[in-house]
């Protein structure tokens, strides 16, 4: 079984969508931990931390270390928003979601979800090795999303949602959104924080079922 290490409702989605077996396990890490300055080191730093606290959540769980648990694998994820080399992670009110819209009116960014697979190696049935998330999967997938030209009434209305507050770079693709993004340069599914044909790879690298 998989663990999805987050609470993204549009991660959660995505995956019940595919048919993918799967729980959810919060992991509770504390972001303002981690600081990096370049976009796509931060969100792979982050996807890493936020699967590796929900292994050790696993792994303190004595009746749960032994080679005959379900849980096969831990998937972290994190995205951010780079607009003109700053970072956009979610707004912190609906002022600063305004002005984020006005300057990305008409203009493109990227982007950034960093993924990070956390898996048991399966190197025999009785293998004490089998307890523990040995192996790591990890990478940033990058999507370029090019903007329609917005008028203030149009941004203000989508700010009132309040959609944009819960989503890096205050807009989500998937939702109301997607009115505002003409085209995207690359994976989908990354906009919307998880990209499964990265998953699929990771998947099958780590010798698990797909579904």
């Amino acid at each position: 079984m998989l663990i999805l290490a987050s609470r993204s409702k549009g991660r959660k989605e995505l995956l019940q969508r595919s048919g993918i077996e799967f729980e959810v396990i919060v992991s509770n890490f504390d972001e303002d931990k981690i600081i990096d300055r370049d976009a796509k080191s931060l969100v792979k730093k982050l996807s890493y931390k936020k699967a590796e606290a929900v292994v050790l959540k696993i792994l303190s769980k004595s009746e749960e270390c032994n080679s005959n648990n379900k849980v096969e694998a831990v998937l972290g994820c994190d995205s951010l928003f780079e607009f003109k080399g700053e970072i956009f992670g979610k707004p912190r009110s609906k002022e600063e979601a305004f002005n984020r819209w006005r300057r990305m009116s008409s203009q493109s960014g990227e982007l950034h979800t960093g993924h990070s697979l956390m898996y048991r190696n399966h190197i025999g049935h009785n293998d004490f090795r089998n307890r523990y998330f040995s192996g790591i999967i990890s990478e940033v997938i990058s999507t370029k999303v090019h903007f329609a030209k917005l008028e203030a009434p149009e941004i203000a209305a989508y700010v009132d949602t309040d959609e944009p507050m819960n989503c890096a770079g205050g807009f989500a693709i998937e939702g109301k959104g997607a009115f505002f993004v003409e085209t995207i340069d690359g994976c989908y599914s990354n906009v919307v924080g998880l990209s499964l044909p990265w998953l699929r790879k990771a998947l099958v690298k780590a010798s698990l079922s797909l579904f």
